[in-house]
């Protein structure tokens, strides 16, 4: 049996819009000045701990945690809802349970987050299980926890940053980088992705040559 674990954001849905808009409204809260959207998009996917850290320019532990508190506010009510799910995914989900593959997700967001944007776009019976990172978690425990549920099957990490590349070398699991979400191809070589992916299809393609399906349907 093989079993896939998918990274969220970046990866199967677009978050930009939520998660710029929520670091802004925390940074303003803060006192800190607003940025540009668009510079912005290359905190998505990291821990929010690290996101404030650099973009405040601080180790202290209260203003960062004073921060993530403002982004959760509005990321938690309204900010999840500005997620887009990316073309072809739902399908993609739905071949893969066909052929018996278990599928999970592992994020770096609060698991509770991470179920209401699976939840909004109705995407809840193709996922065994949603893992988010909450205390003190870090991803690698997220996927260690997965292949305890799934003992002796094959693993796949499947992102788009080097955060999931570096996670899924941890345990061992065979990684494949999305070029459809905000890491370039240089970070997720770097990271040691085992492949990089343009498109679904091609995703589709490396794990059935990996697992010996047949054909990609899409």
């Amino acid at each position: 049996m093989t079993v896939v674990a998918f990274d969220l954001d970046g990866t199967l849905s677009n978050p930009s819009k939520g998660i710029t808009a929520s670091i802004n409204y925390a940074l303003e809260k803060v006192g800190a000045p607003r940025k540009e959207p668009a510079d912005l998009n290359q905190y998505i996917g990291p821990p929010l701990n690290e996101i404030f850290s650099e973009i405040l320019n601080t180790r202290n532990a209260v203003i960062i945690e004073e921060a993530i508190s403002y982004y959760r506010e509005r990321y938690g009510s309204i900010g999840y809802m500005e997620n887009v799910l990316y073309e072809d995914i739902q399908e993609v989900l739905e071949v893969l349970i066909v052929r018996g593959i278990r599928l999970y997700v592992a994020t770096s967001k609060r698991t509770d987050i991470a179920k209401s944007i699976i939840k909004y776009f109705d995407l809840q019976r193709y996922f065994v299980q949603v893992f988010g990172c909450d205390v003190q978690q870090q991803k690698h425990d997220l996927l260690e926890e997965i292949i305890k549920l799934n003992d002796g099957h094959t693993l796949l990490m499947i992102g788009d940053r080097s955060y999931d590349m570096n996670a899924g070398r941890k345990v061992s699991a065979k990684c494949i980088g999305v070029l459809w979400g905000y890491g370039s191809s240089v970070e997720l070589k770097k990271a040691g992705a085992d492949v990089l992916v343009r498109n679904t299809s091609e995703m589709l393609d490396y794990i059935n040559t990996v697992h010996n399906f047949g054909v990609a349907d899409l």
